[in-house]
């Protein structure tokens, strides 16, 4: 949901740029959403070079504005179209933050973060230690000082082989419940885990497993 809501406020900004563009007389309809594509692909690419959480929002405002200008090219001149794809990413991203915000209060979001080279140091020194300490099996919650809420999770060696996929996080008063799902896949991890992102956790915390297996707090 997290990264809807970034693409969704790419959207709107990508309506602004071109709204802002009709200053610009000289433009045409395609020259416009030429000059708004390009601002998109900027934003992209400087995400991509920032990397990490930082840059992952940016790059993915930069495809948001990067839609508005395609949907545009393809309406071409005619002003009903344009009109439509105009009422329709705006209504979208308000669609979206009306979810959203229903969704904060009865929930929690989540992000699965990618293990890969933007990773970022803490969680990367973290992710290794497991690998190399095969046997650990269970949760750990941290928190750096940017605010993140990370949870990170680990089978241990006897699960080598499986993924990890989370099937939902639920708000239980002061708990928060994170139920997963592990199966065979022929992972080459040598110990099983799984990153997740959410936006607040409750004062107790309980990951519990499709098996009906309940994962320990590793401390």
């Amino acid at each position: 949901m997290g990264l809807l809501i970034v693409y969704a406020t790419g959207l709107l900004i990508g309506v602004a740029l071109v709204a802002l563009s009709y200053f610009l007389k000289e433009l045409d309809h395609k020259k416009r959403s030429i000059f708004v594509a390009v601002i998109g692909v900027f934003a992209i690419i400087g995400g991509l070079v920032i990397g990490g959480f930082e840059g992952m929002p940016i790059s993915i405002i930069g495809i948001g504005i990067l839609t508005v200008a395609i949907l545009l090219l393809f309406a071409g001149n005619k002003s009903m179209v344009r009109n439509m794809v105009f009422s329709l990413v705006v209504l979208v991203p308000l669609a979206v933050f009306i979810y959203a915000g229903v969704d904060k209060i009865s929930g929690n979001n989540f992000i699965v973060v990618a293990k890969n080279e933007n990773l970022d140091i803490y969680l990367k020194q973290y992710y290794e230690e497991l690998q190399v300490k095969t046997d650990t099996q269970g949760f750990k919650r941290l928190e750096p000082n940017n605010g993140e809420k990370v949870i990170v999770l680990s089978l241990g060696k006897e699960k080598q082989g499986n993924n990890i996929e989370v099937t939902g996080i639920e708000k239980q008063g002061d708990r928060t419940l994170i139920n997963v799902k592990s199966f065979y896949n022929q992972s080459t991890e040598k110990n099983p885990t799984i990153i997740i992102l959410v936006d607040k956790l409750g004062k107790n915390v309980v990951v519990q497993d499709a098996d009906g297996t309940d994962y320990e707090e590793v401390k």
